[in-house]
């Protein structure tokens, strides 16, 4: 009996042992894929643009097309392009930050900044890691002479922690990705019983905060389905377990998040927006 005991014991021990080092290697995959995919603003070397700025500028004034309205209508301003240096030193995720509106300048811009494909990429302790930059590029027509200049940024870090952020990187996410979250939501879901004999399919969009704790607050439903999806949708979120907080070069802050709920005819709902991670 003694020895039956032993060995059940040994046998608890065992698996107990297994499973912490199961939980331990998921959490140091989980920080080794999030370095991986982290987007930094300060870093200790910063991504250049190997022909310098001179050349880069040089590089977009030789491939200006400046676009026929803007040019018929003397349009010029100021676009500004925020984008991310990969570890490789290749450019992605440009996007229009700051616009002239119906000039088409602004894809001008966009479609300038992709041809510069000779970057040196951020260093951060050692390691080459993914930078936000931010581009500045004015458009002039001097003597109807199309033009344009050129300056580089970081982006700028929080100044006010109690501001709400849109954020295009380190957006927040649910602590264990969005196919989890997903079978969070049917495990609680209450199905409105004004849906239940009817064969429906309905989207809801909802907006909400997620704070720097990852509590999810300020839900609104910006598209209704009706039927009382909007109230389950509102309910399941403000039940939700903490998110991961989006943040900006490491530091928590407050983030806007807008998604598409799809209630379905199996009596399930599915994450539409963003894509399942």
């Amino acid at each position: 009996m003694k020895n039956l005991i032993k060995a059940i014991a040994c046998t608890t021990c065992f698996m107990l042992s297994t499973f912490s080092y199961a939980n331990d290697f998921y959490a140091q995959q989980k920080e080794a894929n999030h370095k991986a995919d982290y987007v930094y603003v300060q870093v200790d070397e910063s991504p250049v643009y190997l022909d310098g700025l001179e050349g880069l500028e040089k590089l977009m004034k030789e491939n200006l097309k400046y676009p026929k309205n803007a040019l018929e209508n003397n349009i010029v301003g100021l676009i500004h392009l925020d984008f991310i240096v990969e570890k490789d030193g290749s450019l992605s995720d440009i996007s229009i930050t700051r616009n002239v509106k119906g000039s088409g300048l602004g894809e001008e811009a966009k479609r300038l900044l992709s041809l510069a494909k000779k970057w040196k990429s951020g260093v951060k302790n050692g390691e080459k890691v993914r930078v936000n930059r931010r581009l500045n590029i004015t458009f002039s027509l001097e003597n109807n002479n199309p033009d344009l200049k050129i300056k580089l940024f970081s982006p700028p870090l929080p100044e006010n922690l109690d501001v709400v952020y849109k954020l295009n990187h380190n957006q927040a996410e649910p602590a264990k990705g969005f196919k989890e979250f997903e079978g969070f939501l049917n495990n609680n879901l209450q199905y409105p019983t004004g849906a239940l004999n009817k064969d429906l399919e309905k989207v809801v969009l909802v907006s909400f905060v997620v704070d720097k704790e990852g509590s999810l607050t300020d839900i609104k439903v910006l598209r209704p389905g009706g039927f009382g999806f909007d109230e389950e949708i509102t309910r399941l979120l403000a039940l939700s377990r903490k998110w991961v907080s989006g943040s900006i070069n490491e530091i928590p802050v407050r983030s806007s998040k807008t998604m598409a709920f799809k209630f379905t005819s199996f009596k399930t709902v599915e994450i539409s927006e963003p894509l399942k991670k």
